[in-house]
Order: C-alpha cells, then structure tokens, then sequence
C-alpha cells in the first residue's frame, strides 16, 4: 500500500446541494443515492439536494445523508480509476469501497471524523452500505428521541489542555466536555446548552480567537449521550461486522481497529467518549500517510490535518475533483534497471 489515507467528514459538513454532480455523472453514485432511498424508505436524495436546510440539519436525516454523500462520491472515485484503468469497478456485490481498487490505488489507512468514521467503515468492507445506513439512521433516531439535549461549538484559538481546565473551572462536572480534540489549537465542545453558552463565553475571555456554533440537534461525543448506548448495542446485534481490508483509525483510541469483533463496543463508546482527530492524523502520518484524501462534502477534515501535519492534501466532492485526484494517484510507472 501506498502512503494514502482516504478521510471522510462527520456530522456539521452536510449542505443542500451536495452530491448532486456526481449523481448527475455516475452510474455507481447515482445507485448509491437510489440504495439510499430504497433502504429508508423515504427521499433522502431530495433532501439532500433541495433541502430545506433546516430538515437537512436535523440528527436524523443529517446522519445518513452525510453517509450516503461520502459513499456515493467514493463510488464515483472507484468508477472513474477502474475505467481508466479498463477494470469494472465492483464485481457486482458487496461489500464494495476500496477493496474495488486494484491494490496500488488502495489507501493504507482509512478514517472518519466523527460520524464519518461509519463511512470508513464501509469503504473497508466492514459493514455494507445498506447496513452502515441502517446504523447511522438507528443512531440519529435514538439520539433524536432519547439522547442527550444541548449544544456543540468550535472553539479556535486554544489546545484541548487549556479548553478543558476553563470547563472544569466554569461549570458543573459533566455538564460540558472537549468532544473533539481537532488539532493543537482547535476542539469542538458538547454539553447542555447553558453549561455550553457559560462555557463559550469563558472562553472568549480566555483568547479563543473564534467560537463557532455547529449546526446539529444533539450533542454526540458527550458523556449523557452514552444512555442510547445499549439500545445501539441491541441493533448493531444484527449487523455482521467484517474484518477491514485496510486499517480503519478509529475515533476514541486513535489506533486501528482491533479486529471486527471489537467494533461494535467502540462505536458504543463513541457516543460519550472523545474524537482524538489530533492523535488519529499523527498516528497516520508516523506509519507513512504523506497523502490525505478527504472523500465529501466541503474541506473540513482537510482544513483540519493541514493544522497538524505537513502533508499533501486532495479534496473528492464533484466530477472535476475525482478527474484531478485520480491523475494526482496514478501509479508510477516502473523505472527499467
């Protein structure tokens, strides 16, 4: 393998709109769309193409439509290397994503940004996309109905070190968190709603240089939110995990997954528990990656690893994109000796 990572963004990276070019120019992402609908029963493409931004927005459909749009764009990759190449892209089952890549174009290490790393999950083969869908939209319902309630922001400017002693000189244990270690001066925070505005403004005071409310309806990575978590345990129960074909660096320990027997327990975890992007991105970087490619909607992942490592950086979310990334991956040719 070569030193790629495939990255693909969370929750907080959906917009009205996304997605549609690839729809319009890919067979394989405008069945990933279709398989969508199919599978939840309801228009999800419609949603996410025309909105309204704020139906967009809300947990449970934010969840699966960000999926839908990185697996759909990560199809639409695979298509365009594997006709370049005169490969069929997929044999015609699952499971799909980059074990449909001829093994120089397959990304040494695969993860996801919070909610994204379920989409990592099916571009390595662990969960197939009708059941990665099943989970996540599962996974927005019980938060939705009786997950944790409050607010989540961005918070520039300061490490997680200095973010988590105002938290804990602010208010209330447990009441607010650094839910996503980001880099070494940003985090998002989670908790309540009035712990998370008491908070912000301790921050401002503080020296962030800039506090960004994020558009979600529930605060994940949040220790109260770790009530869904046996409800999720039951509906993973269903699902057969598969062992990755390539190393999945997962969230909450910022190391590869284990095995497949152990997944379902670290996305329990990863209701309450920290995203450690930070330590994920070194990890990475330290066994190899020198190229980073974001897979979705907008830049954020990038914006992101561009503050923690010097690395190549390529962005996939339209059909010029995947033209330009797959000219920028091409394999070299063999030098003759």
């Amino acid at each position: 393998m070569r030193g790629i990572a495939f990255v693909f963004p969370g929750q907080g990276s959906q917009i009205v709109g996304m997605g549609r070019a690839v729809y319009e120019s890919s067979a394989r992402a405008r069945e990933t769309f279709e398989e969508a609908d199919r599978t939840l029963g309801y228009d999800l493409t419609k949603i996410i193409f025309d909105g309204p931004a704020d139906r967009l927005d809300d947990t449970s459909v934010a969840q699966p439509a960000v999926l839908a749009t990185s697996v759909a764009i990560l199809e639409a990759l695979v298509e365009s290397v594997n006709a370049k190449l005169g490969r069929r892209a997929t044999a015609g089952g699952e499971p799909r994503g980059v074990a449909a890549l001829p093994p120089e174009f397959r990304p040494r290490f695969v993860a996801g940004h919070s909610l994204g790393e379920f989409t990592a999950l099916v571009a390595a083969g662990v969960l197939t996309f009708q059941e990665a869908l099943g989970l996540v939209a599962e996974r927005g319902r019980l938060a939705a109905s009786r997950g944790a309630r409050g607010a989540m922001a961005a918070i520039v400017g300061l490490p997680a070190e200095e973010v988590d002693r105002v938290i804990k000189d602010t208010v209330a244990l447990g009441s607010a968190v650094v839910a996503n270690d980001n880099g070494p001066s940003q985090v998002t925070i989670a908790g309540d709603s009035e712990s998370i505005a008491r908070v912000t403004e301790a921050l401002s005071r503080h020296g962030a240089r800039r506090i960004v409310p994020l558009r979600i309806s529930a605060p994940f990575h949040f220790p109260a939110m770790g009530r869904i978590g046996p409800d999720l345990a039951t509906f993973m129960h269903t699902l057969h995990f598969r062992e990755p074909v390539v190393p999945i660096v997962a969230n909450v320990s910022a190391l590869p997954h284990v095995s497949a027997s152990a997944i379902p327990d670290a996305l329990v975890h990863h209701l309450s528990q920290r995203v450690e992007w930070l330590r994920s991105v070194r990890y990475m970087v330290e066994r190899g990656a020198s190229t980073f490619v974001e897979i979705g909607a907008g830049q954020v992942v990038n914006g992101l690893v561009k503050r923690i490592a010097d690395v190549k950086l390529l962005n996939i979310s339209d059909p010029l994109s995947i033209r330009g990334a797959v000219s920028s991956l091409e394999a070299p040719a063999p030098v003759s000796l």
